[in-house]
């Protein structure tokens, strides 16, 4: 094999592991829902998001999503939305550290009903070939992400990713 060709393979590899690695997140109470009855700061404070995570927001036609500034979040103003969602399904990648503002702009979903989610995004961890020291607090880890993050979907992209490497290599091979 050139090491052109090598490189080329290495490369796509490394591009379908970056895209193994994230989370799916499905918006709201268990089993996901974009809706005025689920509390947005509970169901987010269990939850470590990363850069390259996603987040699935399901939701009848009388919602949509609006992704704001943080002044505008606050105050649940419709002035200035930086995106606007529509159609009963938004998939938003995270695409770097730092936070993110999403509310309803429907009525009053936003002020009275608290349809409105605040994510903090942290920057993703680059993979470590040693393991992690071990910590010197006594707390436990944090539990897995629940049900609603798609660790099985995790696994079965996983291992198109590693067909998908190794089709690659013999077709450059």
């Amino acid at each position: 094999m050139t090491p052109l060709k090598a490189l080329v393979a290495l490369m796509a590899m490394a591009v379908m592991f970056e895209m193994v690695v994230s989370t799916n997140y499905t918006v709201g109470k268990p089993g996901g829902s974009w809706d005025t009855s689920t509390d947005y700061t509970k169901w987010v404070s269990d939850k470590t998001f990363h850069a390259g995570d996603y987040l699935l927001f399901t939701y009848a036609s009388i919602h949509d999503v609006w992704e704001v500034t943080k002044d505008d979040y606050n105050t649940c103003s419709k002035a200035s939305p930086l995106q606007k969602y529509t159609g009963g399904s938004t998939l938003i990648e995270l695409t770097k550290a730092g936070s993110r503002y999403f509310f309803c702009s429907t009525s009053t979903h936003c002020s009275d009903d608290g349809q409105k989610l605040e994510v903090l995004v942290v920057a993703s961890e680059p993979p470590s070939d040693s393991p992690p020291s071990p910590s010197s607090s006594s707390s436990s880890p944090p539990p897995p992400p629940s049900g609603d993050a798609s660790a099985r979907n995790i696994e079965i992209s996983a291992v198109i990713a590693l067909a998908f490497g190794v089709i690659l290599m013999m077709v450059v091979y």
